[in-house]
């Protein structure tokens, strides 16, 4: 196990931290280590905890196989929206976005969840409302 991933589950403040930051998954925290069953139990017991607790929140991201599950914490800085899409849903997270009609929002840089790991895209992206599974 690394030194990076041994501190983020024995110190799990640190992973607060990242929360709050940013929206996290078990791969974007454990990143290469995500599929050490070890790791996976202790993080996953360590989050129950705090969900528990009411510090860090979780959802679960609709359209995906096996219940992918993101968390974050209250109060945060940037928005989770979730699109549906043809085969699924895409999970976006952007800090700023504006009206564009009654049904659209646009954002000018946000990031999308891809393989579990945060692509950032610098590019303007219209919204739909009709489109929306989940706004957090």
């Amino acid at each position: 196990m690394s030194d990076e991933i041994k501190n983020k589950l024995y110190n799990i403040d640190i992973v607060v931290d990242e929360i709050r930051n940013f929206p996290q998954t078990y791969k974007t925290i454990l990143k290469e280590k995500c599929t050490d069953g070890t790791c996976n139990i202790i993080l996953r017991r360590k989050l129950s905890n705090l969900i528990k607790d009411g510090t860090v929140c979780k959802t679960n991201i609709p359209g995906t196989r096996f219940g992918k599950v993101i968390y974050y914490a209250l109060p945060k800085k940037y928005y989770i929206l979730i699109e549906s899409e043809r085969l699924g849903s895409n999970v976006f997270v952007f800090f700023n976005y504006e009206h564009s009609g009654k049904f659209y929002i646009i954002v000018e840089e946000y990031w999308k969840l891809e393989h579990g790991c945060w692509v950032k895209y610098n590019e303007k992206k219209s919204f739909f409302q009709g489109k929306v599974l989940k706004w957090i």
